[in-house]
């Protein structure tokens, strides 16, 4: 019999969002520390070619790998399959796809077919592919272990160690030492650096070594996963093709440079879709393993009217934002973004809404229904992006893709309730899709509100409302969600009270951006301030960290770790601890190395070799007591034998 939907649902439900917002926290902050590094650093025509490489990437991974991510998710979810076939089986045919395009690769190279896309990139566009197609297959079996604590480690390290490269090649490192024009070079291995370590790390700490069996193959259960995944293979090509035929079709009919622009147009709204996906990735384990609980229909609406709350929200947010924020975040080669993003904030809303729909078909094992809708959402992208970019320029992809996903989820609601017949409010969603519309357009006809305040206070006007008419939504989940006395205090904060809050964080938003930052640097110096006065290392270390991090957008690399290394021997001084003064050493190194790098190279180098001379008996002990190790339990082996 099945069993209901209780509270524990919705606990497990936000405690994997939680880990999985923790987790892609990092990554919405990474976004937001490369895009001024981007917008710096490469020419409009760079960060256009970057963005087709990237596409292209995307575009083959599904291919290479056979989607075999989604089936391993699916059936290391379900407890009737071992876990390990699934994880053996995903390996062997990732590999083998891999292993194929190798072939295929070389072949398109030695043609010069492709130039005009990959160019002299050919090598590097497959090593990224490899490691970003392994490191899915590894992360997504971490999430079917549901060690979801293990995999938004794995999303920080791996953040951290893309920003730790990226800011290496292009703001330490002398320009050409990779060679001249490798802007593109650098974006590219950045990211295949980070994978790697993110694969490694995986393969560590969750030992999947363990998981692999070298035998005879269930050739029953590949075939059911290949019935699975190969549908989605077009599906997600076609998404694809929604997604990234604005940059292919921008750059035949308009140019690199008009790509470069488009690119750039991207990077915020993207915020919306990439904090949904901490919802999505929680919510798509939930879709699987309740999708035979009695009152599924139930727990659908309920995470629905959720889900679409929280999103008109934060579109309407980030709509409220938008201007400014770019003014800040945005290269001023870019800054013409500003006109067409507004259109790719709306659209956020409706990708999103076909995403939870699609889980629905996940669940359900209907992937070929995925397809279809896939397939529609494609055509109607490709054909208003050939109408619209020759006439419209730069508005015709936003367009495009607004339409193409609006089309998708009107089909996708329709047919997916025929296998979850669960409610949908859609008065509610016609009136919040009308205040968004409204703050669309007065974003996209004054493209400097902060030069109109009284425009401003209306497009805040709106925002009030749409948070107002879904904070009920949103509150009543967390009302079952959190612990008694936490959701009584929350029913306690009137909505005035809220909306006078989001007030006053606008104000001083506003404040920050007119002294350039300064006043958020006051403001958390003071506080660290504060805890070194009280004591307390919890707060310390937490503003220790904070105040550097603040800086990084405006103040470069260097100046942050000075402030670090600053506050480190602040922190050091009070708290009287060893690893307070190992991180001021360390603060001091880096931000050495950030302003002079091959001196610090040489000096760490001559370090390294005076410390070997120092210790050259002890090293030498060592390695001589690992080689008899080594010995004596081979010897051991060979008597047991």
């Amino acid at each position: 019999m099945a069993e209901k939907v209780g509270k524990s649902s919705y606990m497990k439900l936000l405690s994997n969002t939680i880990v999985f917002a923790i987790g892609s926290f990092s990554s919405k902050v990474l976004v937001l520390l490369l895009i001024p590094i981007y917008t710096n650093y490469l020419s409009t025509a760079e960060l256009g070619m970057t963005d087709v490489l990237t596409q292209i990437a995307n575009w083959l991974m599904p291919i290479v790998s056979l989607t075999i991510a989604e089936a391993i998710i699916r059936f290391g979810l379900d407890k009737a399959y071992d876990k390990k076939k699934v994880f053996t089986l995903g390996n062997i045919v990732c590999i083998s796809g891999l292993a194929i395009f190798a072939v295929l690769l070389a072949l398109v190279s030695a043609t010069g077919i492709a130039d005009k896309y990959i160019g002299g990139y050919s090598i590097i566009l497959y090593i990224y592919v490899f490691t970003s197609s392994m490191k899915t297959l590894y992360s997504t079996f971490v999430r079917a272990m549901e060690e979801v604590k293990l995999f938004a480690f794995n999303g920080i390290l791996t953040t951290f160690f893309t920003l730790f490269w990226t800011a290496l090649f292009y703001m330490v490192l002398p320009k050409g030492f990779l060679g001249q024009d490798s802007g593109i070079l650098k974006y590219l291995l950045a990211i295949i650096l980070s994978d790697f370590i993110s694969i490694v790390f995986l393969t560590y700490k969750a030992k999947l070594w363990k998981y692999i069996e070298i035998g005879r193959l269930d050739r029953d259960l590949l075939h059911t996963m290949l019935q699975y995944s190969v549908p989605l293979i077009p599906a997600q090509l076609l998404w694809l093709i929604t997604n990234s035929s604005d940059s292919f079709m921008t750059t035949h009919y308009l140019g690199s440079d008009y790509n470069g622009i488009l690119s750039a147009t991207y990077k915020i709204p993207n915020l919306v879709a990439t904090v949904y996906m901490m919802f999505g990735q929680a919510w798509n384990m939930s879709a699987i393993t309740e999708n035979d609980s009695e009152d599924r229909d139930r727990f659908y609406e309920n995470v629905f009217d959720f889900n679409q709350s929280l999103l008109y929200i934060l579109a309407a947010g980030c709509l409220l934002i938008i201007q400014p924020l770019t003014k800040v975040m945005i290269g001023k080669d870019f800054q013409e973004c500003i006109r067409y993003s507004p259109i790719l904030i709306y659209s956020t809303i409706f990708s999103c809404f076909t995403t939870f729909m699609g889980s629905i078909y996940l669940a359900s094992k209907q992937t070929k229904r995925s397809l279809v809708t896939s397939l529609i959402s494609g055509i109607i992208n490709v054909g208003l992006n050939i109408i619209l970019i020759p006439t419209i320029k730069l508005y015709g992809p936003p367009i495009s893709t607004v339409c193409a996903y609006l089309t998708v989820f009107i089909i996708r609601t329709y047919d997916s309730r025929k296998l979850i017949p669960f409610r949908i409010d859609y008065f509610k969603m016609i009136i919040n899709n009308v205040l968004i519309v409204i703050m669309m357009f007065i974003c996209l006809f004054e493209t400097n509100l902060m030069a109109h305040l009284f425009l401003y206070f209306i497009v805040f006007v709106l925002f009030a409302a749409v948070f107002i008419l879904n904070l009920r939504s949103v509150s009543s989940l967390l009302y079952k969600l959190l612990p008694k006395r936490y959701a009584d205090r929350l029913s306690q904060i009137s909505k005035v009270k809220l909306v006078l809050a989001f007030a006053a964080l606008l104000v001083f938003i506003a404040l920050d951006l007119l002294t350039k930052g300064y006043l958020v640097y006051t403001v958390l110096f003071a506080a660290f301030c504060y805890a070194c006065a009280v004591r307390n290392k919890k707060l310390m270390l937490i503003f220790t960290l904070a105040l550097p991090l603040s800086m990084v957008v405006r103040q470069g690399l260097t100046a942050p770790l000075v402030m670090l290394m600053i506050l480190c021997a602040i922190s050091a001084y009070f708290i009287r601890s060893k690893k307070a003064y190992i991180a001021c050493a360390a603060a001091a190194y880096l931000a050495l190395l950030s302003v002079i790098f091959w001196i610090t190279v040489f000096v760490s180098c001559i370090a390294l070799l005076a410390l070997a001379f120092v210790f050259r008996q002890r090293i030498k002990d060592k390695v001589f007591e690992y080689a008899y190790s080594k010995e004596s339990h081979k010897a051991a082996e060979s008597t047991d034998e």
